[in-house]
This record gives structure tokens, C-alpha cells and sequence, in this order.
């Protein structure tokens, strides 16, 4: 039956689309590009102030310059400062130039973009805090900085002139000193009377006063420091906004220049023990023709000298440790998108897939730390990170953040020309992240912290914890393969495991004395592992009929087996107007507007196999509609839903009539979540909004990161959630180092994941899923059943656990503490290696007994 629908599928969605691409044609003709009105920036600034802005509650003091803006925050516990920029930064020898002082000076660096998508980098040291042009508002609670940055000099509010009648009326106001000076710097101007270098014209057409009276004009050149000067001198004299106002008008000889200006402001507050700093998303101006792409908030804040010890925390994987001074300038630097790539966004090659499951950073620093949390707008993130050598002296982690999104075109196949497109607008909603100050001094101590910083966030975080060792085993039913039926190629679906097999599995697995498991379903329904969107749910009837799934369904409940059906509501994999998906209508766009047309890439040479068919992304409130659809049929069934995407990738839509942002995805996403959570909820890797709602997390990711930059991994994230959710790395028989793995598994307290087939490998032959070769039953349930045994045996007690310390010790053995004081020792070396009195055999671990 699904050869004959996969026919008729194909040739529908084939030539369907061709009676109406005509018309698609001619719509897209019609759309013109939207005229956009000029913006002027107003340049923020004015006196520059003295002294200093403060903050100040029970726990912490927050002291901010005036003058610069620069700022400290001291913890009243510790007596720990930490500064928001080096003390040292112009005597740093390792900043050779003037630029890269400037940057350790800086609170705020910008980018932006243009047509031709070349970006640039602004710090506000050179571009706004030495130009004046910011103000600084204290509040009750707050204190806020507007700062306008661009390469423009601050709007001083003196006039450019004045008749000769006013201009003595106000200098007689003045002391004899600034009445001298002041005169100094406006020349008075005859129109009769012009020196040879004048150009009467140009004046008459600034100043057409001129032509009937004598005026006093600034001279051009002036400095801003005596621009300063003067505007106090006018302002005591009794000049006001008012005469400001009418003489501006009246006068003004400033230019539209069309040069990059930037409106951005940052708001600090103290919380407790936290620093929390904000950015109004809809506050910030900029214009068009220089669109803000990204902004990264206070790179050098607590940063560690040459002669400090420390090191950064990373969300990398589950977390990594730079060391302070590590040597390795020559590596490139940490970048890392939090939550990953948003697939809404093109790209045509992908070497290495960055992304951050939680949104933080840490630092210590002799003895005090201090933890970042993203919070508003975390999705929009970034996460840097670099050590001494490279531009300056100073180890810094920082967050930016992606304002304004763009992708490249192409005008013509006829022209190497390609531009870029812009985003044309910011959303209103809020950036902030939230420094937590301690004195914790090793990163398991801080791992605790952000525990509780995660309880405080999450309320219901461990409300779904078992009190058994995680183990799950998924069951792939059917994939696609490509057949031909009268010449035409088409994809039908290849059985790999029956409904029926499927229950053979499990009760050889309890036979073996695998008894205590959650079972998830892949490619169960609608034709298998990338299956056709969720506008309805059927079953696959070459591994059997509804009625077999439902038998399945039966036998599994007596068994007592907890079972998750698994599928996708992100993308439309062999899917078209026979299934109810159609492109145009239902599918997500790039900001190019057009749709969100996907390939895989190459782990060889890294492109895009557009030799293979493509999927596309759908548009969130589609994504909706599927996922209601798939949670309709579990219902049905009363079984749990395992969810491959949602709660892992964070895909936008940019479509200019129905823009979704990257927060209001993971709304939905949240959304989602809960309403899945009925019958219970599998989540695949899990953002750490995710985490709440999971009956178990499949597939984290605990394997060590590849960036050389990096000094070595930890189980951070797993310290700061172990007890609270159940998880498991990627299925042990399908990864690339099974042993590893397993050190992994044990090493960070996760559980046990298997993949299995009925059939052998040699099935999947021609096929495009070689990643389930090592998946066959008959191969791997023995070691399977070896490995469940004894990871139950050593780990059922401390599920629960808190995971209290984790370290590295001479040896290079990794040992994990939990609260009940059993310890894991694993090693990693070809070698045996006795440590605190335990012997940890080579490529294996041993587990000691709390007292």
C-alpha cells in the first residue's frame, strides 16, 4: 500500500505545483521593494559628569564612573571588587596598539552590516565614552547609560550664530574671562566685508541673515573640549533650550551625513547577590543603510591578568575549563551560538556545529568567582572567550547577541555580484544576563551555584526524577529506501523491525535480565524514520497493520514497559500537497524570504549534498498544527511522546508577514512541551528550558569538545542537574568509540541509551542511514544486557544523588563524588593506575562505597 501512495505522491507532488507556479511567478513580480524613510539619530551626551553613580544593597556595591561609565561591583562577603574593564589597560605591553587598549576599555563592542555585507566593529571606548557623546540616568533603583556610538563628534548646545545685537547682549552677562574667550572663537562676519578666502554664497546660503545684518559665527575647528568650555560659559550667562532651539533652526549648518550612528542603552540593577545588566531591545536606533547585527555586553568584565590564577567555565558540551594562561593564543578563540544554529538562517558548508544547551559562563579569579547567567533574549546568543597573548594581556569571557539578521543573494547568474538583505526590524523585547558573585574557588563549587540558580529559575525542575538508573532502549521500525516502479524512482518504506519484533525484543531483553527500561518507538509511523508531516498519523503497514500496532501497544503494558513514540513537528521531510504540507503556505522563510529550503552536509568536504533530496523547515504555528496532530494519535494510544527536535533546535521564521523570533519559538517550544507532558515526554539533548518537562533526556551530550583552545571537559551541567532529571548520552552500540562512551557515561552520571534492529546490518545497504549499522539486536544484546547489569548494580543508588565534586587528579584519573559519598573513578589511559587506594583497571572504572 505505501509503494502505491509513494507513486501517487510523487507524481502529485511533481506537477501539482507547476499549475500554480505561474501565478507564484507573477505575485513575485509584483512585490516592490518598501520605500524607507531616513532616520535620524539623535546624539545622546551631555556636561560630562564627576564623581560617581551608586548602587548598594545588603550583599553587593555598585560604583559606576561618571566620566566613563566604567564600573566595579564589590562583594561585601568577600571584600572581592571586580571591575568591569582592566585597571591597567593603557600600560598593558601585550596591546601594542591604540585600538586594542581601546577595546580593554570598553563596556559595549557593536557590528554592523551594509549592502554589500562587509561588517564592522565598533567599541564605545574610541566611538562614544571619548567623544562625551553619553549620559548616564540614575534612578532609585538603577542606573541607566544611553550611549550613542558612531564616528561622530557630540552635538554641543552653543549657536553657530549670532546677530551682533545678541551676541553682546548675552557676553555682557559673562565674567571677564569668558567673555574674552568666547570671542576668541566667533569671528564677526560682514557680508560687505569678506576676507579673500570667503565664499559668499556658501555663507549667505547657511547664514541668510547675512544679507541683512552683521553676525557673530563659530569659527570651524573648534575643539570639543573648548566647545565644552563655551556651552557652560553661554548656559551661566543665561542662554536657554529655548534660544538654543530658535538659533539651531534658524542656523544650523549641520549636514544629513549618511555615516553609521548607533542609539544603544544599558541598564544595571542589583538583585541580591546579583549584578543584573539589560538591554532594551526597543531603544536602540540605528539606520537602515547600517543595520546592528550584533552586540556583545562587557567583554573584559572581572578579565584575569597574566599574573592572576584562575579559569573560565564554558557551556561547552557539559562544560569545559579554559586555564588562565594556557598558552594557546595560536588556537583560535571560543565562539559558540546558545541553542545552536537557527535553521531559519542559510549557510552552505558547516565544518564545525557550535552551540550551547545552557546559556552561561563563569569566571574565577584568585580564590572569588563569579557566574553569568543569559536570560532574556538568551536565544539570541553568544558565548567568547580568549586568552593572554592574542590582542592583550588579559583572560575574558564575554556574551553577544544577534540583533538584526541577514542573508546573501544572488542578483544574476550572469554577475559575481551578491548582496546581502536585511531584517527589517528589531523585536521589542529585552536582553539581560545576570552575574552571580561567590567564593567558590574550583568549578564543582560553582556547578552547585548554578544548581540552585536553575531550581530558582525552573520551580518544577525534579518533579519527574526516577529513583532508578536511566535506561532506554529505541527501536528503529522502518526507513526509507529508493525503489523504482515503471521507471520513476520513488521512496517507500524498508522494515527493519515489525510491531510484532518488536515485543520479541523486549522479552529477550527481560529474559536477559533487562527488566527496567523505557522503550522508544523510531519510525514507527507515517512511513518510517523521516517521516511525512503530522497532518495525520498512520502506521506502517509493511511492519504490520493498526491492529498490530495495537496488539504491540497491549503486550508492552503487561509487560510493564513505559513506551514513547517518537517523532518530528521542525521539518517537512518527503512531504507535499498530498500530505497537506504546501511550501509556500506552510513552510518557513530565510530573511531573503525565501523558503527555508535544507540539505545535509558532508563530513567530508563539508558542503551541501544537493545531490540528495532536500527537507525544508516549516513555519512555527505548522509546527503547531503537527505537533496537536501527533499528541491526537498518542493520546489515542495513552502512550508518551518522544520528541526529536522540540526542546533541542530553535529554528525563527522570517517571513515579513508572520515573523516568529528565535524567543517566541522557544515559547512555543515551551508550550509544546508541557501540553506533551501528559502521558509523559522523552526529550532529545534538551536546552535547559527543556529540562523540566523530560521524563528522561536521550542523546546529552557528553563527549569532549574539539576546540583546542580548550584545556580539558566537565561534567558541569550534569553536576548542576544530576538528581533532578534522568539522562543519557547517545545510544552506546551506535557511537563512534563505544568504549569511550561508556568511561563518558559513567563519568557523568548518565544512563544507558541502545539503539536495535531486528534485521542485519547488510538491510540498510544502500540506503542513506549507515549511522544504524552498528544497531542490529542479535549483535549487541548480550554486551547490552553485560552493561545494563552492571551500570545497575553500580549507579542505581545514586540516580537520585546530587553529584556534590568532580576533579582530575595526578594520575589523570577523573573522579565523581555524590552526596551519599559513593566516588567513581574512571581512567582513560591503556594502562591500570591505583589512585585513593582503588585500583581503576585501563579503559574502564571502578565505583567505592560512601561510608
Amino acid at each position: 500500500m505505501e509503494g502505491k501512495r509513494s507513486w501517487i505522491k510523487s507524481i502529485l507532488n511533481i506537477f501539482i505545483p507547476i499549475a500554480v507556479l505561474g501565478i507564484v511567478v507573477m505575485l513575485l513580480f509584483k512585490i516592490q521593494p518598501e520605500e524607507v524613510e531616513p532616520i535620524e539619530i539623535e546624539i545622546r551626551g551631555g556636561s560630562i559628569g564627576e564623581g560617581m553613580a551608586i548602587l548598594e544593597n545588603d550583599d553587593l556595591i555598585f560604583t559606576m564612573d561618571r566620566a566613563t561609565s566604567r564600573f566595579s561591583v564589590t562583594d561585601k562577603a568577600t571584600g572581592v571588587v571586580w571591575d568591569s574593564n582592566p585597571e591597567n589597560a593603557d600600560n598593558d605591553p601585550l596591546a601594542p596598539t591604540i585600538d586594542k587598549k581601546a577595546n580593554l576599555k570598553s563596556t559595549l563592542y557593536i557590528t554592523y552590516g551594509n549592502v554589500n555585507g562587509i561588517m564592522t566593529t565598533y567599541n564605545n571606548s574610541t566611538y562614544s565614552i571619548d567623544k562625551g557623546i553619553f549620559d548616564i540616568v540614575e534612578n532609585k533603583d538603577s542606573v541607566v547609560v544611553n550611549y550613542t556610538i558612531g564616528n561622530t563628534e557630540k552635538e554641543y548646545k552653543i549657536p553657530l550664530a549670532l546677530s551682533e545685537k545678541d551676541f553682546k547682549a548675552i557676553t555682557k552677562n559673562m565674567d571677564k574671562k569668558a567673555s574674552k574667550q568666547v570671542k576668541e572663537y566667533y569671528r564677526k562676519t560682514d557680508i560687505n566685508n569678506l576676507r579673500a578666502s570667503d565664499n559668499k554664497e556658501d555663507l549667505l546660503a547657511r547664514y541668510p541673515d547675512l544679507a541683512d545684518m552683521k553676525l557673530y559665527i563659530l569659527r570651524d575647528g573648534v575643539a570639543q573640549h573648548l566647545k565644552a568650555t563655551i556651552e557652560t560659559y553661554f548656559w551661566n550667562a543665561g542662554y536657554t533650550e529655548e534660544q538654543y532651539q530658535a538659533h539651531l533652526a534658524r542656523y544650523s549648518t549641520k549636514k544629513s551625513e549618511d555615516i553609521p550612528l548607533f542609539n544603544i542603552s544599558v541598564e544595571y540593577k542589583l538583585d541580591g547577590r546579583d549584578l543584573v545588566v539589560s538591554v532594551p531591545m526597543d531603544k536602540i536606533e540605528y539606520k537602515p543603510d547600517y543595520p546592528l547585527v550584533n552586540i556583545e555586553l562587557l567583554p573584559y568584565f572581572g578579565a584575569g591578568g597574566t599574573e592572576d590564577q584562575g579559569f573560565i567555565v564554558l557551556p561547552e558540551s557539559s562544560g569545559a575549563i579554559i586555564e588562565f594562561n594556557n598558552g594557546r593564543s595560536d588556537q583560535n578563540p571560543y565562539y559558540a551560538n546558545v541553542y545552536g544554529w537557527d535553521y531559519a538562517s542559510s549557510r552552505t558548508s558547516v565544518v564545525t556545529e557550535t552551540r550551547n544547551s545552557f546559556p552561561m559562563f563563569g569566571l574565577s579569579k584568585n580564590g572569588a568567582s563569579f557566574l553569568c547567567m543569559l536570560e532574556d533574549g538568551a536565544s539570541y546568543g553568544n558565548i567568547n572567550a580568549d586568552v593572554s597573548g592574542r590582542f592583550d594581556g588579559y583572560n575574558h569571557v564575554d556574551a553577544g547577541y544577534s540583533i538584526v539578521h541577514y542573508e546573501s543573494y544572488d542578483v544574476t547568474e550572469k554577475s559575481n555580484a551578491t548582496f546581502y538583505v536585511y531584517e527589517d526590524s528589531i523585536p521589542a523585547q529585552m536582553i539581560s544576563q545576570r552575574y552571580r558573585f561567590g567564593d567558590a574557588d574550583n568549578y564543582s563549587d560553582m556547578a552547585a551555584v548554578y544548581r540552585n540558580y536553575l531550581l530558582e529559575r525552573y520551580p518544577n525542575l525534579g518533579s519527574k526524577k526516577s529513583d532508578k538508573m536511566p535506561a532506554v532502549i529505541e527501536v528503529i521500525g522502518a526507513i526509507d529506501k529508493v525503489q523504482q516502479t515503471a521507471g520513476i524512482p520513488y521512496k517507500q518504506p524498508l522494515e527493519l523491525t515489525t510491531y510484532d519484533e518488536t515485543v520479541e525484543i523486549v522479552d529477550e531483553l527481560k529474559n536477559l535480565g533487562v527488566d527496567d527500561f523505557d522503550l522508544k518507538l523510531t519510525g514507527a509511523v507515517n512511513d518510517g524514520v523521516k517521516h511525512y508531516v503530522f497532518t495525520d498519523v498512520d502506521t506502517v503497514s509493511r511492519l504490520g497493520g493498526k491492529s498490530d500496532f495495537k496488539d504491540m501497544l497491549e503486550n508492552l503494558k503487561q509487560r510493564n514497559i513505559k513506551v514513547y513514540l517518537e517523532g518530528q513537528t521542525d521539518f517537512a521531510y518527503d512531504s507535499g500537497w498530498s500530505d497537506g504540507y504546501i511550501g509556500f503556505r506552510d513552510g518557513a522563510k530565510f530573511v531573503s524570504r525565501e523558503q527555508a529550503e535544507l540539505y545535509d552536509y558532508s563530513f567530508v568536504w563539508y558542503g551541501q549534498e544537493d545531490y540528495n533530496d532536500p527537507y525544508y523547515l516549516v513555519k512555527p504555528s505548522y509546527k503547531k498544527e503537527c505537533f496537536d496532530e501527533f499528541k491526537s494519535f498518542t493520546d489515542e494510544y495513552q502512550i508518551g511522546m518522544a520528541l526529536r527536535n522540540t526542546g533541542y533546535l530553535l529554528n525563527s521564521d522570517y517571513n515579513p508577514k508572520d515573523k516568529v523570533t528565535r524567543e517566541e519559538a522557544k515559547k512555543l517550544s515551551e508550550e509544546i512541551l508541557s501540553d506533551a507532558a501528559e502521558y509523559g515526554t522523552i526529550v532529545n539533548h534538551a536546552n535547559d528550558y527543556a529540562l523540566q518537562y523530560a521524563d528522561v533526556v536521550t542523546s546529552m551530550d557528553i563527549s569532549n569538545s574539539n576546540m583546542a583552545i580548550i584545556d580539558y571537559d566537565i561534567p558541569f551541567y550534569e553536576m548542576a542537574i544530576h538528581g533532578l532529571v534522568d539522562y543519557t548520552g547517545v545510544p552506546i552500540n551506535l557511537s563512534e568509540d563505544f568504549e569511550y562512551e561508556i568511561l563518558k557515561s559513567a563519568e557523568f552520571g548518565a544512563g544507558l541509551a541502545f539503539t536495535f534492529m531486528r534485521c542485519s546490518p547488510d538491510r540498510i545497504q544502500e540506503t542513506l542511514y549507515s549511522e544504524y549499522f552498528g544497531g542490529s539486536f542479535d549483535l549487541w544484546k548480550d554486551k547490552a544486557a553485560q552493561l545494563y547489569k552492571r551500570f545497575k548494580n553500580d549507579f542505581d543508588d545514586v540516580s537520585d544523588k546530587k553529584m556534590i565534586s568532580h576533579k582530575i587528579d595526578e594520575n589523570n584519573i577523573r573522579i565523581t563524588e555524590y552526596e551519599n559519598g559513593t566516588k567513581v573513578y574512571v581512567n582513560y589511559e591503556y594502562k591500570d593506575i591505583e589512585t585513593d587506594g582503588v585500583k581503576v583497571p585501563a579503559r574502564d572504572f571502578a565505583v567505592k562505597r560512601g561510608e
